[in-house]
């Protein structure tokens, strides 16, 4: 005689494992429906970094190393499988730096 659906076998029964963590569960369910890790990682890496150069006034060197640091501490707090998430991150952060050297540097003609 059974009471009903066990919930290990629902939706619900990732977060009652104990093999799995919390953030497995609900990043697992996030990327599931939706775009790859990757792609999400892009979206928020330019998301952060244009958001941070809007409100510094124009300057990239800031929102780039900011979102370098954020790439950075994602890649040890996501599950081993979202880690090429943090990794977007992380490169959309160093492309802005880059850019940045590269205007300083090369564009505008040296220190200023």
């Amino acid at each position: 005689m059974t009471n009903g659906p066990d919930i290990e076998d629902s939706d619900l029964g990732c977060f009652v494992d104990e093999s799995t963590t919390m953030t497995e569960c609900w990043v697992d369910g996030i990327f599931a429906a939706g775009p790859a890790p990757g792609l999400m990682g892009l979206i928020m890496g330019g998301t952060l970094l244009t958001s941070l150069y809007i409100a510094g006034n124009g300057s990239i060197i800031v929102p780039a190393v900011v979102t370098i640091l954020l790439g950075s501490s994602l890649v040890a707090v996501l599950p081993a499988q979202f880690v090429t998430f943090a990794y977007t991150v992380v490169v959309v952060g160093v492309t802005a730096a880059a850019f940045s050297l590269w205007t300083r540097f090369t564009s505008r003609g040296g220190f200023q």
